[in-house]
């Protein structure tokens, strides 16, 4: 699978798919974090969508992390994913991930790796990757480069988002983003992917996020592969 999916699930894993959202901290506007939080997650989603290529139907994942603050502008990261893919034998993927996070001038800064590991099909990868946020008005607008050490492939996406409180305890949140996988198409952009979601509050440190997504490929990819639509959920619980 790893030959198809040239994959980190948010810069420094920013959580897990993520998948999906604009990883976008708005630097003016970060507060001062607890000196170690955790969280854990689980999810399902319809499709393994990632970076505008669909790994399968019947995703299965779970995610930890533990975040501190080093100082008051440099925040530290790291957790492990793991995820199995329904319908595909041997599928299952393990990501073990580590980042550096901190903003200036308005602007967020991400500095992330990945460790894909495979434990029944192998080709194991590194990935490393920085990225950025910034806000303008309610879009919060976002851009990452990766780059796989060892299938020496390279992605570039850009992304916008935007968010609204729904009620006391339900946010609507609305993302697309863009990109380019240089294994794919090596000229123009690999597929566009818009993703509505709608978080809910369950307690202050438990939320249940649907969402519902559409991935439409573009450029070259077209010839390759077609539209989807999918959805998942996840329950996530922070301490």
């Amino acid at each position: 699978m790893k030959n198809v999916k040239i994959n980190l699930k948010k810069l420094i894993l920013l959580g897990c798919h993520a998948l999906l959202f604009p990883s976008i901290v708005n630097a003016g506007d970060k507060s001062t974090a607890e000196e170690i939080g955790a969280e854990i997650s689980i999810g399902y989603d319809t499709d393994y969508i990632f970076r505008g290529t669909n790994l399968g139907p019947d995703l299965l994942w779970s995610d930890v992390n533990v975040s501190s603050s080093l100082s008051e502008d440099l925040d530290l990261s790291i957790g492990a994913w793991y995820a199995n893919v329904a319908d595909a034998s041997g599928a299952d993927e393990l990501d073990i991930y580590a980042g550096l996070s901190t903003s200036f001038g308005g602007m967020s800064v991400d500095f992330g790796s990945t460790y894909y590991y495979y434990p029944v099909e192998g080709g194991n990868t590194l990935e490393i990757g920085i990225g950025f946020g910034t806000a303008t008005g309610p879009i919060d607008l976002s851009a990452g480069l990766y780059y796989d050490i060892d299938l020496e492939n390279t992605y570039f996406e850009i992304g916008a988002g935007t968010s609204f409180e729904f009620t006391d305890t339900i946010a609507i949140e609305i993302g697309a983003t863009v990109g380019n996988n240089t294994n794919l198409v090596p000229d123009g952009f690999t597929a566009l992917t818009i993703i509505i979601g709608a978080p809910i509050a369950i307690s202050d440190s438990a939320s249940l996020s649907p969402y519902f997504g559409i991935n439409v490929p573009i450029d070259e990819y077209e010839d390759i592969a077609s539209d989807d639509i999918f959805s998942g959920i996840s329950l996530s619980v922070g301490f």
